[in-house]
């Protein structure tokens, strides 16, 4: 398995914290108009679902990379695609064996 690892444009972050810095002193001034406070919380929810499915994929390649090393450990080798495949399948915890990436 290889380490795949994403760069963030510095930019783009930056307009995404600016926005979330100005809605929130928008919200502790109390600047919003009330029907202006909902979007800005729906956008403050929506990042924060976004950051939590980043979390998630980050989650389960830790957790695959744990198992393939934990196999690998065993055997004392690599796995071919097959041999991975059946390790994976012998796992009894099926939501633990869900988190584990198919290859």
């Amino acid at each position: 398995m290889t380490t795949d690892t994403s760069t963030v444009d510095p930019r783009t972050e930056l307009v995404e914290i600016r926005a979330e810095l100005d809605a929130l002193r928008a919200q502790l001034a109390g600047d919003l108009p009330t029907s202006d406070l909902p979007s800005a919380t729906r956008w403050l929810q929506r990042k924060v679902w976004r950051q939590a499915a980043a979390l998630d994929v980050l989650n389960r390649r830790v957790v695959s990379q744990r198992f393939v090393l934990r196999t690998l450990d065993g055997l004392g080798r690599s796995l071919s695609a097959e041999e991975y495949g059946t390790a994976r399948a012998a796992v009894a915890d099926a939501q633990l064996r869900d988190r584990i990436a198919v290859i």
